[in-house]
């Protein structure tokens, strides 16, 4: 199997490689532990395509899911629902619920993106104690807005920079040959392009 290697390829790996290489460096500056929320957000964002048409779903998405991932943390500080069976049941649930607001009345969520940033959030409450739930909450959610915003915008920004720069568009004015006579039942002329 022979692989193509496209402009588009390159354009894409320096731009994320270049991107993520920022982000660490931002990532470390400011103590931003939750780096890895970044990079899970930016791979869904790939994943789906970079729809700018759903970006705000996609955030509000991922808002749905750190509420979700508090919510469940703190029914697991309950002795009794942190057993295997209601624990089980709990999740189940939440996870039916989330699909059924998702399809009722939060049509504007995304349930893959609402699942993805719930377990993300719970990875990380999960391994870590927290001291400040606030500043921990807006950590996270900077981090989600980084994988997005920062690496995968600022790798599209990039490729289509590099692009216009090396490869630029040449535009040409139409001559008198790729002008159409018109037809006796025409309104107006018109030309090929």
């Amino acid at each position: 199997m022979k692989h193509r290697l496209t402009k588009e390829l390159w354009y894409s790996s320096i731009g994320v490689g270049l991107f993520t290489l920022f982000y660490s460096l931002i990532m470390t500056s400011f103590h931003l532990w939750m780096g890895a929320a970044a990079f899970i957000t930016a791979s869904y964002f790939f994943g789906v395509g970079c729809p700018d048409d759903k970006v705000w779903n996609i955030v509000g998405s991922f808002v749905m899911g750190i509420i979700w991932a508090l919510i469940s943390f703190t029914l697991l500080q309950n002795p009794t629902i942190a057993q295997l069976w209601p624990s089980a049941v709990m999740f189940g649930f939440m996870t039916f619920l989330a699909i059924f607001l998702q399809g009722t009345v939060m049509t504007f969520t995304l349930v893959p993106a609402w699942l993805i940033a719930w377990g993300t959030s719970m990875v990380i409450v999960s391994n870590i104690a927290i001291t400040n739930w606030v500043l921990f909450v807006v950590e996270l959610f900077i981090s989600m807005l980084m994988g997005i915003f920062f690496i995968a915008y600022g790798s599209n920004i990039f490729s289509k920079v590099v692009d216009k720069w090396l490869f630029p568009k040449k535009t040409t004015k139409p001559d008198a040959a790729t002008t159409v006579t018109p037809n006796e039942d025409d309104v107006t002329p018109r030309t090929n392009q």
